[in-house]
């Protein structure tokens, strides 16, 4: 008799840990991409001679956020002031996660926002 007031409350919080434990992932992963693509900014200036760009950068990042709905993606690059060596690129990347909590519809999608900046070299 007590097993079923308990087991639904147990199953709860192991569901609500897994969700969470997702959502941490999908953050790590999405700080991570942004880390990447700084990276990738900063050593890929104009006198590179093969300079980074949004899409470039949108491509870097896109498969590297796992459990995340590619089309939630954006990518916002900015250069300060410009692309060249010396210069401050931010990358932002926001994305919408859908959980997979059934009913309750505030956690139905949790909102992530990540900037990473760095100094171009090359």
């Amino acid at each position: 008799m007590e097993i079923t007031l308990i087991l639904p409350l147990y199953f709860m919080l192991i569901f609500g840990c897994v969700q969470f434990a997702t959502v941490f992932f999908v953050y790590s992963n999405t700080v991570y991409a942004s880390q990447v693509a700084v990276r990738y900014a900063c050593s890929h200036g104009t006198v590179s001679g093969n300079a980074a760009t949004n899409t470039t950068l949108t491509n870097i990042i896109t498969p590297l956020i796992w459990g995340a709905q590619t089309s939630s993606i954006t990518v916002a690059t900015t250069w300060s002031p410009d692309n060249s060596i010396g210069s401050t690129v931010s990358v932002k990347v926001s994305l919408l996660y859908k959980t997979r909590i059934p009913f309750f519809s505030v956690l139905s999608s949790v909102p992530m926002g990540v900037t990473a900046q760095g100094t171009i070299l090359y």
